[in-house]
């Protein structure tokens, strides 16, 4: 785990901001995700549009770094000078 975050933190600045912000933005719907399921009780008729929304906010995330880590690939890239 160290080399993973020594190597991040050697990233040009842009890509590495795009990286944590995705990170954070993650870890905060799933914290929301799981304040939803928890707020929302048992399973039933009246809580199934709450537990659909916990759904997506767990789904969500998964694009979410993969679009980041993407785009912060081509900002390493445009920024590092590499062809």
């Amino acid at each position: 785990m160290k080399k993973l975050f020594s190597r991040m933190s050697s990233m040009c600045d842009e890509a590495y901001f795009l990286i944590r912000c995705s990170v954070i933005l993650t870890a905060t719907l799933f914290a929301c995700s799981v304040l939803i399921i928890v707020a929302a009780g048992r399973f039933s008729t009246d809580t199934y549009r709450l537990y659909l929304l916990a759904e997506e906010l767990y789904r969500l995330p998964q694009a979410i770094l993969l679009i980041a880590a993407v785009g912060s690939v081509i900002l390493e890239d445009m920024f590092s000078g590499a062809r």
